[in-house]
């Protein structure tokens, strides 16, 4: 119902003239205090719920199969990242390992032997091939010896034997070097086969030690560790369990990183952005509010909820776990609107209203609310400019009182 000034007015003359036409009664003011009502701006919340999550919770798994020997943590302990929680039977990998690591070490000895044949081989290559160079010049000097002597020979300078000695050392000196060249020729086949054998070697020690690497993925997956630090909130299996690849074996979550879900309309949400400040409020907790902020604004795989999810991060506080019920609110619009404190709000025979206070005389107003706040409440169907209410005193009032209003 909307009411007027005029209406108002209207009601306060009729309560002036009931109070007159008593003859006899002593008029007693009632003290009130007063306050003017406010047309401002009113900003409309909605609250949401949902409740707290730890943003990593992982289920550790065994990885290979085998018999469990150890499980070292139960349910509430605190465990840090790298910390051991189970241990698989690994007693099979173990002698895998050892005989992976046997053969490597036989394929590094070879290698390591391939590597002395390559460095003799080398070395016999570099005398065959000085001793090639020594031929070379020892036939030099014959074949110039006997041109020399041939030429004497001819001039009767020097017997026919000296002749023909220095033409069989000539002979001699080339049989000598083609005998370093078929040196040479074998110390390059003798290196070229040290060669191949070195990188034979060499790749079968590259894959005894791949073999090693093999070997140790089952040890190591035996070992099962915390991924990153938290609580253990869950436990499925006991030592003598046998687990199959897959199977779960605790779960963890950090419970020093939480965040709560709460759907939200399209409509609120397009006011909201990233990193927006936003208190959470924790019953659990206490209810106090926590500032928290805006992580992420994910719209809906359904088009037909019309809504977005907002993911708040909630800062680490002492006593907050996941799964606690948490509350937000978020302002979905604001409007314009009459306001009066909230202590002026009254109820006579089962109707909200206000006693308006205008010269002298309280009148009781029957209206309907909107928005509520902390301090505060919008007056609905109102005009409100120049209204005072009551704020004090109201125990005492009733429509057509005459008032007196005190500081």
């Amino acid at each position: 119902m909307r009411l007027g000034f005029i209406g108002i007015a209207g009601l306060l003359f009729a309560a002036c003239a009931r109070t007159a036409t008593s003859p006899g009664a002593p008029v007693i003011a009632v003290p009130v205090t007063v306050a003017q009502l406010r047309y401002t701006q009113i900003s409309t919340p909605i609250e949401l719920a949902g409740s707290l999550a730890a943003v990593q919770s992982v289920t550790v798994g065994a990885i290979s199969a085998g018999r469990v020997v150890n499980v070292n943590v139960r349910i509430g302990d605190i465990v840090r990242a790298g910390d051991v929680i189970a241990q698989i039977d690994a007693s099979g990998s173990v002698a895998a390992l050892a005989q992976a690591q046997a053969s490597a070490a036989a394929a590094a000895a070879a290698e390591d032997a391939s590597t002395s044949t390559i460095d003799a081989a080398t070395a016999s290559m570099a005398s065959a091939a000085a001793q090639l160079e020594a031929a070379r010049s020892r036939e030099l000097l014959a074949a110039t010896t006997s041109a020399r002597m041939a030429n004497l020979y001819a001039q009767g300078a020097i017997s026919q034997q000296q002749r023909d000695q220095t033409q069989a050392d000539a002979a001699e000196a080339r049989a000598a070097v083609a005998q370093a060249q078929a040196g040479v020729a074998g110390a390059r086949h003798n290196f070229a086969a040290a060669q191949s054998q070195s990188r034979a070697a060499a790749e079968s020690a590259l894959g005894a030690r791949a073999g090693v690497a093999a070997a140790n993925v089952p040890l190591r997956d035996a070992t099962l560790t915390a991924p990153f630090g938290g609580t253990i909130v869950n436990k499925f299996v006991e030592p003598g369990a046998v687990v199959a690849p897959g199977s779960p074996v605790v779960t963890v979550q950090n419970s020093r990183d939480l965040e709560v879900d709460v759907a939200v309309p399209d409509d609120a949400a397009a006011t909201l952005v990233p990193g927006a400040a936003i208190d959470v409020a924790v019953e659990a907790a206490g209810n106090s509010p926590i500032p928290a902020h805006i992580r992420a604004i994910v719209a809906s795989q359904n088009p037909a909820l019309r809504s977005s999810t907002l993911k708040i991060a909630v800062p680490d506080r002492r006593g907050l776990q996941p799964g606690m019920y948490a509350r937000v609110s978020i302002v979905a619009h604001t409007h314009s609107g009459w306001v009066a404190p909230l202590a002026a709000l009254v109820t006579r025979a089962g109707q909200s209203g206000v006693f308006a206070v205008r010269d002298g005389m309280a009148t009781f107003v029957p209206l309907q609310t909107g928005t509520v706040g902390a301090t505060s409440v919008e007056l609905l169907g109102i005009d409100g400019r120049g209204m005072q209410v009551a704020v004090s005193g109201l125990e005492r009032l009733n429509d057509g009182n005459r008032v007196a209003v005190t500081r």
